[in-house]
């Protein structure tokens, strides 16, 4: 998919604002009250009235950029599920940076961690194929429904009954992986405005993916690219999981899994500094927007946030609401 948001940050300038750390902020305006609703494990709620109690919590949880910063770090698991509407009003811009950086995260790292709950029993299966072992059909229908959603396959022309051939499930294996953490905060840092832009707000539309006839439609809707609109999601989790989805299965970016398999050939992290140069199609501004998203990670110091996972506790839904 193209962005049509290369040139929105300038609402809220990437490369400014370097005095001090941030103050944790509430996802909303002073006068709102956030509520961290624990999962079925936990059964227990925390209310939270206002940023400063939200700063509190995320010290207490030692998740900070400074955290962050230092390399492998275990961010805990705070989700939230949906965009509030100016919830950056009277931050300056490193508050609303550090704030960003850490709401959009822990989403980045739960939609990596179930893709490499698939690419783990993918390469199960892909070993048992290899040593002779016939799949029951139960492997064989899951293979064939991974190989579908990741474009390996054509799932209305493709036989599901058909074994995929050895050159598929290879595809298959270049395709599902995972997104570098910092290549993902800085491409929605860049294409929804640190979730400022109105696609943001109103559709939790983090990446400025094209969907034709269908989403949000831009206001300079250029009529000689056909009615592209801009995709919408329920939550900005499948926001980011659409996101990873089109790096993974898009033929524009073969480049960028290329980039992703050379890596792995040499038992090296994905990283988001080397990985960017693989996604010149994802603006028309080429080059250069691939030279804004290496310089935003290394100006924000993202690129240690490719070795963060999540910590392992019961999972936090962050809502927003007044009350």
């Amino acid at each position: 998919m193209r962005s049509v948001f290369a040139d929105m940050v300038a609402r809220l300038p990437a490369f400014a604002g370097r005095r001090g750390t941030a103050i944790a902020v509430a996802v909303l305006m002073m006068s709102v009250v956030v509520w961290f609703a624990v999962g079925p494990a936990g059964g227990s709620t925390v209310r939270i009235k206002s940023p400063a109690q939200l700063h509190n919590y995320f010290v207490e949880q030692n998740y900070t950029m400074a955290a962050l910063r230092a390399g492998n770090a275990k961010v805990p698991p705070v989700f939230i599920t949906s965009v509030p509407d100016d919830w950056a009003k009277d931050l300056d811009v490193q508050q609303k940076k550090s704030l960003f950086f850490r709401t959009l995260l822990p989403l980045v790292l739960q939609v990596n961690q179930d893709i490499r709950t698939d690419r783990t029993r993918l390469a199960r299966l892909r070993q048992r194929l290899g040593s002779g072992e016939s799949l029951p059909a139960a492997d064989r229908e899951w293979l064939f429904d991974l190989a579908a959603s990741y474009g390996v396959v054509d799932r209305k022309k493709a036989d599901a009954k058909i074994p995929l051939s050895t050159a598929q499930i290879a595809t298959l294996t270049a395709r599902v992986d995972i997104i570098p953490p910092s290549l993902a905060l800085a491409q929605g840092a860049i294409e929804s405005a640190y979730a400022l832009s109105r696609f943001a707000v109103e559709g939790n539309a983090l990446f400025g993916q094209w969907r034709y006839g269908k989403g949000l439609k831009p206001e300079d809707q250029r009529k000689a690219l056909g009615d592209y609109r801009i995709a919408r999601f329920k939550t900005p989790y499948e926001s980011v999981r659409g996101y990873a989805q089109n790096l993974n299965s898009n033929p524009a970016y073969k480049a960028f899994r290329q980039l992703r398999a050379d890596a792995r050939k040499a038992d090296k992290l994905p990283r988001g500094l080397v990985l960017v140069q693989g996604l010149r199609a994802y603006s028309e501004r080429r080059q250069a927007y691939v030279d804004e998203v290496r310089e935003l990670i290394k100006f924000n110091k993202l690129a240690l946030m490719d070795t963060a996972r999540l910590a392992d506790t019961p999972p936090i839904e962050l809502r927003a609401g007044l009350f």
